[in-house]
């Protein structure tokens, strides 16, 4: 069945995208093409299709270096401490549903220390979320504890240990940024776990990681679940086992695949390839694909099935105009589940993921850096996607369409360095009897600076 917005979206549609094309003028405009929500979250827009990063490279990119120090007196003395401020403005009109709204002021300070004798460094974040308004029947926002309740956790704290070359097992509460499991920091308060994990980046081209995952914080808790909890199942603990590589052929092209496996619940793989141009006479491509597959194992505590899903994106810039087209399509077994992170779909949107089963979605993405005013920081992109589910049988559902814009404001030198201004809102459409729409607004700002 065709999508088909009503005449208000598609007038925002073309208001847009007609404030965009008056930007995109000549000139050294640089930023992003549409990526997972989950990344696109948590930072601004890429410079062009080289930089723009896909799940599996923010996945695998390359750890920052530590201080290194050899006496244990300079351990506290040498450490760093950061102080990461979010104030974050959350409101989503339902249709025939009560509204969410919140508005939290949220804080993360981190405790880093040098790498004693090179072999071992200690870290922590501390994360709160401060309710500033927040009524009761307004409850769902994810900013704030169920009950619009204010909350502090320890969310990071392990010790990292180099073992050899670039090989390091980091053990205790950490982030992961891999497809399904990962800090999806589109709230307050990001996912963390409690896990042991390995990576090694020692090789040039090829690096992998190895993880095992007991316990999740999700954004809006202050507690940590077993990961079969987490996944809203009512039943015995199962950790997770994860293992990820990619290798970077000579070209810059690169391969990866990442495997999950909870016992007695799925088992999740995940593929990627990627493969870029380089620019001449400032026009770069890039095509992307990925697969995806989840099926029950052993007990099967939640339920029996067997699903996959299939994607393809191809980005085009020139002089920092990014364009991105991309498709992807669920297997009608099943829907793709995303309980411990945000999904790694080239079509996981600010709302909807659009991966129901059966649904074939495609995505419009546009961006620019606003450059031609010259370097003032202002960034912004717009996405909009529509998918179409079965009409009949048990995975009919209605067919809808989903407009994102993104706004930021992120100046890199002077006195307003370390802040990030950032306007979001989008808005959901679906068709047919029974429709539920959805309009959200975001307004959120970070600031980021140096304690010591």
């Amino acid at each position: 069945m065709a999508v088909s917005p009503d005449p208000p979206g598609m007038q925002a549609a073309v208001f847009i995208a007609s404030v965009f094309a008056l930007t995109l003028l000549p000139g050294t405009i640089q930023h992003a093409q549409a990526s997972p929500e989950y990344i696109q979250s948590e930072q601004t827009a890429a410079g062009s299709v080289e930089d723009a990063p896909e799940s599996s490279e923010h996945a695998f990119k390359l750890p920052t270096p530590v201080r290194v120090i050899t006496g244990l007196a300079d351990l506290l003395y040498k450490s760093s401490v950061n102080l990461h401020l979010r104030n974050y403005y959350f409101g989503r009109e339902r249709d025939s549903r009560p509204t969410i709204e919140a508005w939290a002021q949220g804080a993360g300070i981190q405790l880093a220390t040098p790498r004693w004798r090179d072999r071992l460094n200690l870290a922590a974040t501390l994360y709160t979320s401060q309710k500033l308004y927040g009524p009761a029947d307004k409850d769902g926002s994810k900013l704030l504890k169920p009950g619009q309740k204010s909350f502090t956790v320890l969310g990071q704290a392990y010790l990292e240990a180099r073992l050899y070359g670039n090989i390091k097992l980091k053990a205790y509460r950490q982030r992961f940024e891999l497809p399904y499991l990962n800090g999806n920091d589109a709230r307050m308060v990001p996912n963390t776990f409690e896990a042991v994990s390995l990576y090694d980046f020692s090789g040039q081209r090829f690096v992998y990681g190895l993880g095992q995952t007991w316990r999740m914080k999700k954004r809006d808790a202050s507690n940590f679940i077993s990961m079969t909890e987490a996944a809203g199942i009512d039943g015995p603990d199962r950790a997770l086992t994860t293992a990820g590589a990619r290798y970077t052929f000579a070209n810059k092209a690169n391969v990866s695949v990442v495997n999950h496996y909870n016992r007695d619940f799925m088992n999740i793989f995940y593929a990627e390839g990627n493969s870029r141009t380089h620019s001449r006479l400032g026009i770069g491509f890039q095509f992307s694909a990925q697969y995806a597959n989840q099926r029950s194992v052993g007990n099967q505590l939640g339920g029996d099935f067997d699903t996959s899903f299939r994607g393809a994106k191809l980005a085009a810039s020139y002089h920092g105009l990014l364009l991105s087209l991309a498709h992807t399509s669920v297997s009608s077994n099943a829907r793709i589940r995303n309980p411990w992170g945000g999904s790694p779909s080239y079509i996981s949107l600010m709302i909807r993921d659009f991966d129901r089963a059966g649904e074939d979605a495609w995505l419009l993405g546009l961006s620019t850096d606003f450059s031609h005013f010259g370097d003032n920081g202002f960034s912004g992109f717009i996405n909009y996607a529509w998918g179409d589910t079965p009409d009949n049988g048990a995975d009919a559902s209605p067919d809808e369409s989903e407009l994102d814009l993104t706004l930021d404001y992120k100046p890199e030198a002077g006195l307003m360095k370390g802040l990030w201004f950032r306007l979001r809102a989008a808005i959901v459409n679906q068709d047919g009897a029974g429709r539920k729409d959805l309009r959200d607004i975001r307004l959120i700002a970070n600031y980021d600076f140096s304690v010591l």
